[in-house]
């Protein structure tokens, strides 16, 4: 027979066992479905200091070692930086004269560079962001690119 001290203990036990699991598993919930897509293109103009920034959508960043990576150490600032975000959540980063498109992921405080894709050896003159369902359109003129976070889309 268990005696009274010893349910008191095994309840004090188990409601000990209960608490570390909860606190040790924390709140658990994923929702799914999530649509990050971004429907028109950001067109922003960096400041004296390379900084960009949409309030629209509330992202702001320094384009200056983007533009570093492009053009090299000493070039002069584009007059326009072009970025819209894929469904998955990547942003899509280019501008005039560039001949890449850069996609980044978001972090904490941070865009981190996932891909690099090469669209124009001569670089783009007049680049344009459009979202479609599967990909991002970029029109360059005459010329239209189909872009994953991947790279280029056939």
């Amino acid at each position: 027979m268990v005696s009274q001290k010893h349910l008191r203990l095994l309840g004090n036990f188990a409601a000990a066992t209960l608490l570390v699991f909860t606190v040790a598993c924390g709140p658990s919930l994923t929702l799914t479905g999530v649509d990050y897509s971004q429907p028109i293109e950001s067109v922003m103009s960096p400041d004296q200091d390379g900084l960009v920034e949409d309030v629209r959508i509330g992202v702001s960043f320094n384009i200056t070692p983007l533009n570093v990576k492009e053009r090299g150490e000493d070039a002069s600032l584009p007059s326009e930086v072009r970025l819209i975000r894929s469904r998955d959540g990547y942003y899509f980063v280019t501008a005039p004269g560039y001949s890449n498109v850069y996609v980044f992921e978001s972090e904490e405080s941070a865009l981190e560079l996932t891909e690099i894709i090469n669209v124009s050896e001569a670089g783009l003159a007049q680049p344009a962001f459009n979202q479609r369902t599967n990909y991002i359109q970029l029109i360059d003129g005459d010329d239209e690119y189909r872009l994953t976070k991947d790279g280029l889309a056939n």
